[in-house]
């Protein structure tokens, strides 16, 4: 919870509030006068309660604005009740910028969303998670919130991507990771619950299960061996793959949660900047009664107003997510088990192509069970009307091979295909180029390869944003764009990745 006066809490609570907002973003400070909305996603773990969760936060707003912010500028809101004291809701960095007229929509992440790249450490293990988690601030531009327990890694784990090593590194410490509102890395663990209540006076609309929820086993996939610790059934049993956790571990995690118990809950409420996912807070219903809740996510929304939705997610029969037919329910419980990993890549400099092969994406990673799937994707612009020649190879087999033409200069150009039944271990997807006739220039930025592999190392969960159609849009060509809003006046669209 955002450290703020008692003052400002009292007004956050109180009916016929006003609210000033601001959005410092680039070289630019918007205030309410500029702004039109904006949202806020604010999540701790995706799905029901777990640990080593690291999830990116979105903001997404709207300003009048006619001016273009660079990709990568640094964006933080704030919100005030008296217009003096101001609470921050976090630090973000421009993704994506759409431009029409004298509006601009705008959609951000936190750090989280970048660090998909590959830990390359820089100390040796026998070590301590304090340890690793110095070594990627310093390494990676980070700054940590707070120090934890200095718990014991005995192996540090090889091919994983700075997210996952954050993730493994809080589920030891049982905890997830996040950056909070000033932009530092935090390992929020449940240890005790907050000494704060939300009341239905300040709720429009509010649901909670029938029953609390406990966490009394624990049931961890390293790789290499699966630990179990507690007893318990399936809506008590956490199941997680972490390739730092020992026996050890698990039997501190049970210790930590033996105390714990909390409801699920779905609540329509007043905005409270200084609530953040991961808080533990107790909701008193119309009888009176207090309920401890655990703040899985919070939506936030400004349109004039603030309001918020806050989520408490447990695994119960009584919830209505978990009644599903028997093939939904299966496909949940195999990529719950399995986990999976995302890779991107975005070209850095110029590809040139010549009739030799060019490898254009690389891909490596752990598979932890045979029969398990990679997909890989391919968007390219060529800049000039050409043909060029794709190859696909799995662990050195050429698996598939095709050629792309480019009738236009613009043309978004996109190649994909399914790696099947990859076996158990350490696998590679390459992807190589050629042209089919001279030599061609790929440009810097112009190429994002993906690859996303259900049932890999690498497993930490992870939420990714939201997508709106306006998200989905920069892959669409103008005149797509210009069919879907209906309109033929003058658009000006500005994207780039990260």
């Amino acid at each position: 919870m955002v450290k703020v006066s008692d003052k400002f809490i009292e007004l956050s609570k109180s009916n016929g509030r006003e609210v000033w907002c601001k959005i410092a973003a680039g070289n630019e400070v918007f205030l309410d006068d500029r702004i039109v909305e904006f949202d806020l996603d604010d999540v701790i773990h995706p799905n029901w309660y777990t640990i080593g969760a690291t999830c990116s936060n979105r903001f997404a707003f709207s300003v009048r604005y006619s001016g273009e912010l660079e990709v990568h500028d640094e964006v933080r809101p704030y919100i005030s009740f008296d217009g003096e004291e101001w609470c921050p809701l976090g630090v973000y960095y421009v993704a994506r910028r759409y431009v029409r007229g004298n509006y601009a929509s705008i959609i951000c992440y936190d750090k989280m969303y970048s660090l998909e790249m590959e830990y390359i450490p820089r100390i040796t293990a026998p070590t301590n998670v304090m340890e690793i988690l110095n070594d990627i601030c310093e390494n990676y531009g980070l700054e940590l919130s707070h120090d934890i327990f200095e718990h014991k890694i005995s192996v540090i784990p090889l091919g994983v991507t700075v997210r996952d090593m954050i993730g493994y590194v809080a589920g030891v410490a049982c905890g997830n990771a996040k950056f909070d509102r000033e932009g530092k890395l935090n390992i929020r663990i449940y240890s005790q619950m907050d000494n704060f209540f939300i009341t239905d006076e300040n709720c429009m609309d509010y649901s909670r299960t029938m029953s609390s929820s406990k966490i009394e086993r624990i049931v961890c996939d390293t790789g290499k061996e699966i630990i179990e610790e507690g007893k318990g059934g399936e809506l008590i049993t956490l199941q997680v793959y972490n390739p730092l956790m020992t026996r050890e571990h698990a039997k501190h995690f049970i210790s930590v949660f033996q105390w714990m118990s909390f409801y699920g809950a779905d609540i329509q409420m007043q905005g409270w900047p200084y609530l953040e996912s991961g808080d533990h807070v107790f909701f008193r219903d119309l009888d009176k009664r207090y309920y401890p809740i655990a703040v899985s996510e919070i939506e936030f929304h400004y349109d004039g107003g603030f309001t918020a939705r806050l989520y408490s997610k447990i695994r119960s029969y009584t919830d209505a997510a978990e009644h599903q037919d028997d093939l939904s329910t299966t496909l949940e419980q195999l990529k719950s088990a399995l986990g999976n990993i995302c890779l991107k890549n975005v070209n850095s400099e110029d590809i040139i192509l010549s009739p030799e092969e060019t490898t254009v994406a690389d891909f490596k990673f752990t598979t932890r069970a045979s029969g398990t799937f990679a997909q890989t994707d391919i968007s390219f612009t060529l800049g000039s009307i050409a043909a060029v020649g794709i190859r696909a190879y799995v662990n050195g087999v050429l698996v598939r091979e095709t050629v792309h033409k480019c009738e236009h200069e613009d043309d978004l150009l996109h190649f994909y295909f399914l790696a099947q039944d990859l076996p158990r271990g350490e696998n590679e997807v390459v992807v190589t180029m050629r042209a089919i006739d001279g030599e061609m220039n790929i440009k810097s930025g112009a190429l994002e390869a993906t690859l996303v592999c259900r049932g890999a190392a690498g497993g930490a969960e992870k939420v990714r944003d939201r997508e709106t159609l306006s998200d989905k849009a920069e892959a669409l060509s103008l005149p797509y764009l210009l069919i879907f809003s209906g309109m033929n006046d003058s658009v000006s669209i500005t994207s780039e990745g990260e």
